[in-house]
């Protein structure tokens, strides 16, 4: 039988080589059939790589795979005792092997059950989220952990721990680096890959902002890559638009943790909306209040009865509650 130029494939044995020409498929096709009675997976990934080369092959194949089912069916002579042989190679291999008919598709799907590993492994999503004013710690099967801040949603992945998508809150991320497997956490349309990473990302109102406290994170948004530091922080859209780079203390990073929450010009009600999300704080801004720029640190306890009169001060507002819930007003400020 004369088979043209070779298929080289890499197995457990070494290197072989499966030959073909694609003016002789059929001959292709019965050295495939031989070859798969003692396939590896690189040879299984080969064969399905060379049936979808061309319809004709599966077409091949299927004939192929017809006849095998015919020629199992044909009755030998049993042998003469002391004058049996060991059967021809090829019929061995036959025998062993009996393919039902259906092209590419079939005997892909044959090859996928013989080797699981050549599927792509199918993502298994599921979600994990905080109430406001509500914390959670997640740890990984990898190893990473993330912390929860109130108010918050992430999608996770059963079957692939490297990969998060933070749908909104904010999230402290404490990844066990590997070369092979980055850790990527999509927001928006904005990816953040770690290189060996402790950092925090806030995605709402459209907005996201991400900060590193130690290792480096590539946030990949429209455009080129931009790599962060210990000390770096990035706002941006959540379209990957309007980047803004800007430095704070390393240990800064995650300071919701300990009630530190520091604000760089940010409007006053992204203010009282991150106390709401932190705290479960309700607070209403009367008039252009809401508007109002604010920059500072301010610690923070979690008990409404201190903080919120406690930030009226810092902004020169009066403050006054309202059932369960507290205004701010910019008119004067309050008396304490």
């Amino acid at each position: 039988m004369r088979i043209g130029p070779q298929h080289v494939v890499r197995t457990g044995k070494g290197v072989q080589t499966v030959e073909a020409d694609a003016t002789d498929t059929i001959d292709a096709a019965i050295a495939w059939h031989l070859r798969l009675a003692d396939a590896d997976e690189a040879v299984w990934a080969a064969f399905i790589a060379w049936l979808e080369e061309s319809p004709a092959h599966a077409a091949a194949y299927d004939g192929v795979a017809a006849q095998d089912r015919l020629i199992a069916a044909v009755p030998f002579p049993a042998p003469v005792p002391q004058r049996a042989e060991p059967e021809p190679a090829r019929l061995s291999s036959w025998r062993r092997w009996v393919w039902p008919a259906g092209g590419a598709a079939a005997a892909a799907a044959i090859a996928a059950l013989a080797v699981p590993s050549l599927l792509p492994q199918r993502s298994a999503p599921y979600q994990v989220a905080t109430r406001d004013g509500e914390r959670r710690v997640v740890t990984l099967g990898d190893g990473s952990r993330i912390e929860l801040s109130g108010g918050t949603r992430l999608t996770l992945d059963r079957n692939d721990p490297r990969t998060a998508s933070l749908e909104r809150g904010e999230a402290l991320f404490h990844v066990r680096h590997d070369d092979l497997r980055p850790f990527t956490v999509q927001v928006g349309a904005v990816a953040v890959q770690d290189l060996g990473t402790v950092f925090d990302v806030t995605h709402g109102d459209g907005q996201l902002k991400v900060a590193v406290a130690e290792g480096a994170v590539r946030i990949q948004p429209r455009g080129a890559a931009v790599t962060l530091g210990p000390g770096d922080a990035l706002s941006a859209r959540a379209d990957g638009t309007g980047l803004v780079q800007m430095r704070i203390a390393p240990q800064q990073v995650g300071g919701w943790r300990r009630g530190q929450l520091g604000f760089e010009g940010q409007p006053l009600r992204e203010v009282a909306a991150t106390l709401k999300r932190l705290y479960g704080l309700n607070i209403a801004l009367e008039g252009s209040l809401s508007e109002r720029p604010f920059t500072g640190l301010v610690r923070f306890s979690g008990q409404a009865d201190r903080d919120v009169p406690h930030l009226a001060e810092l902004i020169g507002a009066s403050w006054r509650r309202d059932g369960g819930g507290w205004i701010l007003s910019g008119d004067q400020p309050a008396a304490f």
